[in-house]
């Protein structure tokens, strides 16, 4: 078969598979969130010390500044979409032991996620991999961590992966807004650093999100 027949063929066969007028739309939402934080495994290493180990308990206080939220956008083709989206998500150590004056992420245990969602009768689910970006805040044996460190100096580091799965439902309010209620559950793994030292956490967040989406048609 000539080359310019195998031409002929693949155009052929891709307009045979290739989705006919299929509906193409941008979306944006941005929600609040009430989470829910599993008891999990928390180490602690400081240099020249023994390992501080516990079964971290945490408190996130979604609507104390800065407030916990999530936005993400997608790009739609019929019914399924390619999503960027950011969570965050905050963490405040409880069950703090006798050496930890103190111990938090609340300038972010931010999750970045590209996800993967789909939507059938106002109802999406959606799942989604990415990774933690943390600030950590602590003070651990009498030793404060700088936060002016990180990247570009404000405290920021990449800390590990994340992992997020929900579902929800949209209703539609007027012309492209809707509103959003769902729920979702993120893991993510973290190494953060303290002072001369570093923390390794694990954490499970169950949250309830709410809040406005657009629709760009």
């Amino acid at each position: 078969m000539r080359a310019s027949h195998l031409r002929s063929l693949f155009f052929i066969l891709f307009a045979l598979i290739a989705p006919s007028n299929a509906q193409q739309k941008w979306t944006f939402e941005l929600c609040g969130m009430l989470p829910y934080n599993l008891s999990l495994p928390l180490t602690i290493r400081q240099t020249n010390q023994p390992d501080i180990t516990l079964t971290a308990q945490y408190s996130s206080e979604p609507f104390i500044t800065p407030f916990c939220w999530v936005w993400r956008i997608g790009h739609w083709t019929d019914h399924q979409s390619w999503e960027l989206q950011a969570i965050h998500h905050k963490l405040y150590l409880d069950n703090k032991p006798p050496e930890v004056g103190s111990f938090s992420i609340t300038h972010g245990l931010n999750l970045v996620t590209v996800n993967r969602a789909w939507s059938a009768d106002g109802y999406v689910v959606r799942a989604g991999a990415g990774v933690v970006l943390a600030h950590p805040e602590s003070t651990v044996r009498g030793k404060p961590f700088r936060e002016d460190e990180g990247i570009f100096g404000m405290g920021y580091y990449m800390t590990g992966p994340a992992l997020i799965a929900g579902a929800g439902r949209q209703f539609r309010l007027t012309g492209g807004l809707f509103l959003t209620l769902e729920a979702m559950a993120a893991a993510s793994y973290a190494d953060v650093p303290i002072n001369d030292g570093e923390a390794h956490l694990y954490n499970v967040v169950f949250q309830l999100d709410f809040g406005l989406g657009h629709s760009f048609e």
